[in-house]
């Protein structure tokens, strides 16, 4: 199978009928398998290039939010880590590790904007 992508600026586009890079989508089965994922694992977990979700903003995400997802946005108290943690279940990441992954990013990264 081709990949169907374009280079600029760094990034990686893939194309409308790919949801997700297949290097992603691996690495969050991985992420999944393991007994006990630590701070490393989730900090080593990244999309690859921008996908559909990468773009989407709240008014998009907000279809997400469920009796599942609602959590998420009781967790945090930015606006960018609760859409951060929503993009990464749409990319099929559990709720509760998509949480312990944007805790772990923004342990590290924190959010440019942001003092």
């Amino acid at each position: 199978m081709q990949e169907n992508k374009e280079r600029g600026r760094g990034f990686i586009i893939l194309s409308s009928s790919q949801s997700i890079h297949p290097e992603c989508a691996q690495a969050i089965r991985r992420l999944i398998q393991l007994k006990d994922p630590k701070r490393q694992d989730f900090l080593e977990l990244r999309t690859y290039g921008t996908d559909r979700y990468s773009a989407m903003g709240w008014d998009e995400l907000q279809a997400y939010i469920n009796e599942t997802t609602v959590v998420i946005v009781e967790q945090f108290e930015n606006e960018q880590n609760i859409m951060s943690a929503l993009r990464w279940v749409a990319r099929g990441l559990p709720v509760w590790l998509a949480i312990r992954k944007v805790r772990a990013d923004y342990s590290v990264y924190g959010y440019k904007g942001q003092k």
